[in-house]
Parts: C-alpha cells; sequence; structure tokens
C-alpha cells in the first residue's frame, strides 16, 4: 500500500500547477471574488455528505480496515454545512438573487456546471468501482482526500486566510478551520497493509480514474472563472422551451420471453400494491378543506431532485458512451425520453407559483435538498439507483431498472392526474407533468431471454424502486398533512 501511497502523491503533486491556482494566487481579481467560485463548488460540497454516508461508509464494518474508513466519513459528513455558511457569509444570496428553481437549474441543469455535475455521479459509483473491498475503497478515496487537502484547499484557504486578515470575515469551509477539522485519517491502519498484484493494479486503475475527475472538476471551475467571476456575469437560466407533447406505447403489449415472465408479474404486483399506498387514497378523497392546487403545491417540491436530476443519473449511470448492441441503444433512446419530463416538471412549477409560495432563496434551497432530513430518502434512493446501474452494466439489467422507475413514476402521475384535471378544470393553468402527459414510449425488450443470475438481480431492483417510492410516499403524504412548507 506504501506504493500506491507515494504513486498517489506523486499524480496529485502533478496538478500543483493548474491554472486555477494561479488564478487564486493572483492579485488581479480582489481577494473576496476569488472566493465567488463557491456556486460551481455547491454540487460537489453539498453532495459530499451524502457520499460519506452512503457510499464510502461500510454499515456493518466487519474488520479494521472497514472500520478506518467509517471513522473518517464521520468527521467529512459535517463539512457541507461548513459551506453553507460560507455561502451566507460572502452574500452569495444577494449576489445570484436566485430563487428556488433558478437554484434547481444551477444544480441540475446548467451547461456550465455539467461537467462537475457528472463527475460528483462518478463519487457516488465508488462503492460499485471498488466491489466492497476496503483495500481498494481507501486507495480510491485517498486521492480525493489529497487533491481536496493538499491541492484545493491549500491553495483557497491561502485566499480565505488573506481576506480574514484584511477584513475580519472568516470563512469557515474555505478558511484554516476546514483543514484543521479533517483530522488523521486512515493512513495509519493501511499503509502497513501488502498488496498483491491484483489489488496493486486494480488500485492504480482508480487512482488514475479519479486523478482524471479531479483535474476535470479543476479545468471546470476554471472555466466558470473565466466565463462568470473575470467577467462578472451571473449565471441564469434559459427561458424555458415550449413543451412537446410524447405519446406511450406499453410494452405489455408483447408476449414475453417465458424466463421473463416471472419478473413481468413480480412489477405487475409490486405496482398494484403501490397504488394502494394511503398517499394516493389522499389524493382522491382529501376532501374540501385542500384544494387540488394547493394539495400539489404542499408536495411536489420533494421530487424536484428525484425528476431534475435524472438527467445527469441517466447520462452517467444508464447511458452507454459508445453503444454495442441494439439493446444498449434502446437503454440510450429510453433514457433521452424520460430526461425530456425534466422540462416538464419546472413548466409545472412555475405555473403553480412554487417560487413565490416557498420564497427559498439558494442558501435556503441548498439547505433544504442536502441537509434536512425530509430530503434524506430521495437523496439516499439516488445514490442506490446510481450504485445499481454502474455495478450492473449490461444493458437488460438497466432496462428492468429503468422500467421499474418508469412504472412507480406511471403509478404516481395516474394519481396525481386527478388533481391536474381538477386544477385545469377550475381555470387557466395547464400542468405538462403533474397531468401524466410526460409519458414516455418504452422500448420492447420483454421477448429476449434472461439467466437465472440476471432474473435474481433485476427481482432485487425492482423491489428495491418501489421499497424507495414507498417511503417517499410517506414523506410527501406527511409533508403535505403538516404543511410543512407552509404553503398559505
Amino acid at each position: 500500500m506504501k506504493d500506491i501511497l507515494n504513486y498517489v502523491e506523486e499524480k496529485v503533486a502533478a496538478l500543483d500547477d493548474h491554472p486555477l491556482f494561479d488564478w487564486l494566487a493572483s492579485d488581479e481579481t480582489p481577494l473576496k471574488e476569488r472566493l465567488m467560485i463557491l456556486p460551481t463548488v455547491a454540487t460537489v460540497a453539498m453532495g459530499f455528505r451524502d457520499v460519506n454516508k452512503w457510499v464510502l461508509r461500510y454499515p456493518n464494518a466487519a474488520n479494521d480496515l472497514e472500520r478506518g474508513i467509517n471513522i473518517h466519513t464521520f468527521e467529512d459528513q459535517t463539512h457541507s454545512r461548513l459551506f453553507l455558511e460560507d455561502w451566507r457569509r460572502l452574500g452569495l444570496d444577494r449576489r445570484l438573487g436566485w430563487d428556488a428553481s433558478d437554484t434547481l437549474w444551477w444544480l441540475f441543469q446548467a451547461e456550465v456546471n455539467e461537467v462537475i455535475r457528472d463527475k460528483c455521479l462518478y463519487f457516488l459509483s465508488i462503492a460499485a468501482a471498488d466491489g466492497g473491498d476496503p483495500l481498494l475503497r481507501f486507495a480510491h478515496a485517498e486521492v480525493g482526500e489529497l487533491c481536496a487537502r493538499e491541492l484545493f484547499f491549500k491553495h483557497i484557504s491561502a485566499v480565505a486566510g488573506q481576506l480574514a486578515e484584511r477584513t475580519g470575515l472568516t470563512m469557515l469551509y474555505f478558511g484554516a478551520h476546514h483543514i484543521e477539522a479533517e483530522g488523521e485519517g486512515a493512513e495509519g491502519v493501511f499503509e502497513s497493509v501488502v498488496l498483491d498484484d491484483a489489488h496493486r493494479e486494480r488500485a492504480r486503475e482508480l487512482a488514475d480514474v479519479m486523478i482524471g475527475v479531479f483535474s476535470e472538476i479543476l479545468d471546470a471551475i476554471h472555466g466558470y472563472v473565466l466565463k462568470h467571476v473575470v467577467t462578472g456575469t451571473l449565471p441564469r437560466p434559459r427561458a424555458l422551451e415550449p413543451v412537446v407533447p410524447a405519446a406511450s406505447v406499453s410494452a405489455d403489449q408483447i408476449t414475453a420471453h417465458p424466463t421473463q415472465e416471472p419478473l413481468r408479474e413480480l412489477l405487475r404486483e409490486r405496482q398494484a400494491r403501490h397504488a394502494t399506498h394511503p398517499f394516493y387514497t389522499w389524493l382522491r378523497h382529501r376532501g374540501d378543506r385542500v384544494p387540488a392546487i394547493k394539495a400539489l403545491q404542499r408536495f411536489l417540491p420533494l421530487w424536484a431532485m428525484d425528476v431534475m436530476g435524472y438527467a445527469d443519473l441517466g447520462r452517467n449511470a444508464f447511458r452507454y458512451p459508445a453503444p454495442a448492441s441494439d439493446l444498449e441503444l434502446a437503454v440510450n433512446d429510453w433514457v433521452a425520453g424520460l430526461t425530456a419530463r425534466a422540462e416538464k416538471f419546472v413548466h409545472d412549477w412555475k405555473a403553480l407559483d412554487l417560487d413565490e409560495l416557498l420564497g427559498w432563496n439558494a442558501g435556503d434551497t441548498l439547505e433544504f435538498y442536502y441537509l434536512s432530513r425530509t430530503m434524506d430518502v430521495h437523496r439516499h434512493h439516488r445514490v442506490v439507483l446510481t450504485q445499481l446501474a454502474t455495478g450492473h452494466p449490461d444493458p437488460m439489467s438497466r432496462l428492468w431498472l429503468t422500467k421499474a422507475l418508469s412504472s412507480a413514476t406511471d403509478v404516481f402521475l395516474q394519481g396525481t392526474a386527478v388533481l391536474a384535471a381538477e386544477v385545469e378544470a377550475a381555470g387557466s393553468l395547464r400542468l405538462e407533468y403533474l397531468s401524466g402527459r410526460s409519458s414516455v414510449a418504452a422500448p420492447e425488450f420483454l421477448g429476449h431471454p434472461v439467466t437465472p443470475e440476471q432474473r435474481d438481480v433485476v427481482a432485487g431492483m425492482i423491489d428495491t424502486v418501489f421499497g424507495f417510492m414507498d417511503r417517499q410516499l410517506d414523506l410527501s403524504l406527511d409533508v403535505a398533512l403538516s404543511n410543512e412548507l407552509q404553503i398559505p
């Protein structure tokens, strides 16, 4: 392992001359302005809590190696709150002027932020890449630790320190406090371990991948600097494009291969059971005290990350960069169609006046989606989906995972369509997503055979997807009944 650590240190040191760090050290831009890179760091900083909580950490640590990794994750999990404190101390809410939908656009749709979002999805797939092996996980994660501590925070904390000396404005995430809070890490547990050839080769491969990830993140931050910080041009979402209706074709009309029939029956059973959830009963029988439009406004914000974040999930976890078969092409086409639902969701968000009703600025939005316990289940579901898709690269598994998600969403939209119809009948509003008019044609793949191993994997995927959806509906019902979001 010492050889791997030396290799990692050399690779990390080679990034120290990145132009981003030259810019941070230059006096051409005022000190405080140099810290205005926070928006482009937000996805990494806020999302890293989930990486520590659900990716790096072993739920039931079985040995000193796994416990060594776990110990460090508990400290790192707290850093997202430090980032949000810096955000507010630097006045980013006032500077950007973003409301909730602007912030969601930045987190899930902005082109200038796309590379960083993609790399954050890679962080969620670490457990699939290392196969649960603590030796590989340490080598993998140590690159990220060194890139953060010895590169990014070394340079950014120097700027924050100078700002504190001159103005008294102290940074917690960007300042020395963050580095001092890091602790010792897990190096002592691992450095004496002797790796076999297979472990050594795989550890180097994972280290190289992570070095590439951080190199691209640094490039993206520097690109943001040149486009927005140096020019003083604030990022803004583009105008919504006209909504295009989508046709739907049911794959269930296709005769399934005998090996697929048990999976289709399991899916139908889970759909039917899911449709009896009390949330859907409340939607249909909520009484006159909660008008349809108010009911939708009370729970829709909880689903923004699921719908708007699907584009990144699909592109990085499901999609094949170079499809080599008809089934891989089918995955890509289906994912592209489902991704288009995000625009319809944003359309409904604005039609329901959620920005005005919530009154959230960017900091409020970041806090709700990344730090509130209310959103834990939604974020955990996103992590698990990433791991399932990246951990099973065969197209049949990914098609079935997509089908399970799409089928659960169909049940959800059948429920919301009842309320959407009431809203549309009562006035001039048209709801494109909640009405269920965003259905997407499913490819034919049930006619292909599956192996017993694939069947077991897919059955687990179906149960996992509907299990999470049930928990998310529990939350939606609770939040709607209590009016937790304080919709007037």
